[in-house]
């Protein structure tokens, strides 16, 4: 009975076997039709995901070059320094400690053994100390070896970020310590591509920062022309094989194949990768920075703030023709360094917005010229005493008052010339007052006419300042001193582009900071000039304001005539501007202005906020970037300027005989006799000079009046008239040759005593 039972119970469990069996195996079956069916696309891509993938080949982005040929910013590869400095005791089979049988000293064991750790770690340190002078070989000894001594040493341990590639690699050269050397943060190399200026931080708001809040995007040039410069990245797929082993039937590997290794540090796994695009370089720019016009103009700058203070400063110099700035030079103190130098996102030229002062009387001036409403007479005589318009504040007065060089006595009117050059405030407010005091929106209007007020959107990546007006009509006060500089703010390039067009007979164009791009076959596409306006205001009274502007720096009692301003060599052309700060004893003050003024080529403005010094004092810094450009330009020369008028005038008006200058009277009689038109806006002048055409008014003779105690300009004369005009202005004459007037010494426009002897070359 008993076996029976048992046999039942056998029974029983072997067909509740045979049951769990053919329902698990209709569950695997379910599972796998599942899998391979339902599911199978799912599965596949999650395989796919582990075994192919696509990755790209960072392009090497461009460089930025100097006008001068030079490297100002590079891509370089940087490595961060990690060391495995694990040092853990070395042990027999039995897990007791080895000693040495030399030494009898214990032994451990790492990546680095302890002989080749000791042995060359003052070599280690040493590369790192030339790389960075800042960390001496001590410093490096004791950060490395203090963790090394620890009971359980970092197997990760940072020793220096940013190392050059070079020292990088040569430090795992070193003997035994290659294995000690990390090649990756994680998943991440710590190699890296990393923007270089060459020059420290030459031009370096200019060139551009790479910005902390946002990877991957730049000020400066590196911002503006960002597309240009980064290239395209390379895109190649990769197929994971075995451990070690390449599939040769892997019918996947098509077209270029590059083997390339990767994974962790316990295997080396293979990847066969097959180029999906081609990585594009980015191509490289060529800015209009020349390093020999920026180094001085930093370096003189800097020195002139380092001896006299400030909290900010510029120094820009632009080309007239192209507008192509040669040279931007922005310092600003630097706390931690405690000195003047670039600091980032401090571009004083293009970001400062600041009252001009009195380099805006020309501005204002050139509009009133402009204005078709009034005509001005450059002799007409104004106020130049303080004066009261009545009202509040109403009361306009100078600095100081001006005085008579002969007499010494208080000078009460001035004429539109001596208005500019002595920088008269009461004459500019008399002036604004007499024409603009019922027709204040017509005067701002003229002046936004012939001033950059709007955005000149520079090219580089930047928060340009907005300039802006107070409302003229609220206030008489307002009116009149805006006609000196006051209750207007604009940044120091926008009055630049004011001068620069100037010196161009009023074509205004745009500041460029890039000359060039060129691509990575050395095609190189020129970036042209940017006219803003063709004629922003016209050649006649361009000129009229440029030889005021020569009067500043060369006539006794201008705001320029400084010995650092004048030189044999050439004439500069400029405005002092200085602006109180109020309640702090300062100023914001400018130099501005162009040379050689006989044939200007380059302008040239220096700022600096809150310093001691007035706008003429900026003029040591312009004189010393002028006698840079002068020495450095070889198509200036002295010879040049004396000769380049009556060159202009021949060109621009070959179709009748002319003389540059000369006796009026004469010149009428020729024309007589030569049955040819004769035009002058003044017969009654006795010495007159040629004026080539412009938008107003054919060729002609105008007045020529050299100005008291300077040397008249005798170019283009005949010897009678030459040695006549010389002797009128009290000098002796030496005379060499046969002809017309060539040349002459000295120069004319320069500051002379009656009584020397003046030289003229005729030819």
């Amino acid at each position: 009975m008993k076996t029976q039972k048992n046999k039942r119970l056998t029974n029983g469990l072997t067909v509740l076997y045979i049951l769990l069996t053919l329902g698990m195996g209709t569950a695997i079956f379910a599972n796998i039709i599942s899998i391979q069916w339902v599911h199978g696309d799912e599965w596949d891509k999650r395989r796919a995901e582990r075994e192919n993938k696509v990755e790209d080949e960072p392009a090497r982005r461009g460089d930025i070059l100097s006008s001068d040929g030079k490297v100002l910013v590079t891509t370089l590869t940087k490595c961060d320094l990690y060391l495995d400095l694990a040092n853990y005791p070395e042990l027999d089979k039995k897990g007791a400690q080895k000693f040495s049988q030399k030494t009898g000293e214990p032994l451990f064991k790492g990546p680095i053994q302890d002989s080749d750790f000791y042995k060359y770690l003052d070599t280690v340190c040493l590369m790192l100390n030339r790389a960075f002078p800042n960390h001496s070989v001590e410093y490096y000894h004791e950060k490395i070896s203090s963790e090394r001594k620890k009971d359980a040493p970092s197997r990760f341990f940072k020793v220096q970020t940013g190392v050059p590639y070079s020292v990088w690699n040569d430090i795992r050269k070193v003997p035994g310590w290659g294995r000690g050397v990390a090649t990756r943060n994680g998943d991440k190399p710590v190699m890296r591509q990393v923007r270089e200026p060459i020059y420290d931080d030459m031009a370096h708001n200019v060139l551009g920062f790479a910005n902390a809040l946002e990877k991957g995007t730049y000020t400066g040039l590196e911002g503006y022309y960002d597309s240009i410069l980064r290239g395209v990245d390379g895109k190649y797929y990769c197929h994971r094989l075995t451990k070690s082993m390449w599939s040769e039937e892997d019918p996947a590997r098509k077209g270029m194949v590059t083997r390339q290794k990767g994974g962790g540090s316990e295997e080396e796994v293979i990847y066969d990768t097959i180029m999906l695009s081609r990585r594009q370089d980015g191509k490289s720019i060529v800015s209009t920075i020349d390093t020999r016009y920026q180094d001085i103009a930093e370096s003189s700058l800097r020195n002139l703030m380092r001896k006299y203070g400030g909290k900010a400063g510029c120094a820009i110099l632009m080309e007239v023709k192209t507008g192509y700035v040669l040279a931007c030079a922005n310092l600003a103190v630097d706390t931690t360094a405690h000195d003047y130098r670039e600091v980032r996102d401090r571009n004083v030229a293009v970001e400062n917005r600041y009252e001009p002062g009195s380099t805006f009387k020309t501005v204002v001036l050139t509009a009133m010229l402009n204005d078709p409403a009034i005509k001005l007479d450059t002799a007409m005589r104004v106020r130049a005493s303080k004066k009261d318009f009545g009202g509040k504040g109403a009361l306009i007065t100078d600095s100081h008052d001006h005085h008579d060089e002969v007499t010494g006595k208080v000078v009460d009117t001035f004429n539109i010339r001596e208005v500019i050059e002595r920088s008269s405030n009461v004459g500019m407010a008399e002036l604004g007052w007499m024409y603009y005091h019922n027709r204040r929106d017509t005067l701002v209007t003229l002046v936004k006419e012939v001033f950059p007020y709007d955005f000149l959107n520079p090219d580089l990546e930047c928060d340009e300042a907005r300039s802006t007006i107070n409302d003229l009509k609220q206030s008489k006060r307002d009116l009149l001193v805006y006609c000196f500089g006051h209750t207007t703010a604009v940044s120091p390039l926008r009055v630049l582009t004011f001068y620069n067009a100037l010196a161009a007979d009023g074509r205004m164009v745009k500041p460029l900071f890039c000359r060039a791009i060129v691509d990575n076959h050395g095609n190189r596409t020129e970036m042209p000039p940017v006219v803003l306006r063709e004629h922003a205001f016209s050649r006649e009274s361009a000129r009229m304001v440029r030889d005021m502007l020569v009067g500043v720096v060369n006539h006794k009692g201008g705001t320029g005539y400084r010995d650092y301003l004048r030189t044999d060599k050439y004439t500069i052309a400029g405005k002092t501007g200085t602006a109180e700060v109020k309640g702090k004893g300062v100023n914001n003050s400018t130099f501005v202005g162009f040379f050689p003024a006989e044939e200007p080529r380059y302008s040239c403005l220096v700022f600096v906020e809150n310093t001691p010094l007035g706008g003429v004092g900026m003029g040591m810094v312009f004189r010393d970037i002028a006698d840079c450009v002068m020495a450095i330009d070889k198509k200036l020369g002295v010879d040049k300027f004396t000769r380049t008028e009556l060159q202009d005038d021949s060109a621009m008006a070959a179709t009748r005989p002319y003389l540059a200058r000369g006796d009026q009277q004469e010149l009428m009689e020729l024309y007589r006799k030569l049955k040819l038109p004769y035009l002058s806006t003044d017969s009654s002048s006795h010495w007159v000079r040629f004026r080539t055409a412009n938008d107003s008014m054919d060729a002609r003779y105008v007045p020529y009046a050299p100005a008291e105690g300077t040397v008249p300009n005798c170019v283009g004369m005949t010897a009678k008239d030459a040695v006549a005009i010389l002797h009128e202005a009290g000098y002796r004459v030496k005379v060499q040759g046969y002809g017309k007037v060539r040349s002459q010494s000295p120069r004319a426009g320069q500051a002379l005593k009656a009584g020397n002897t003046v030289e003229v070359i005729l030819k």
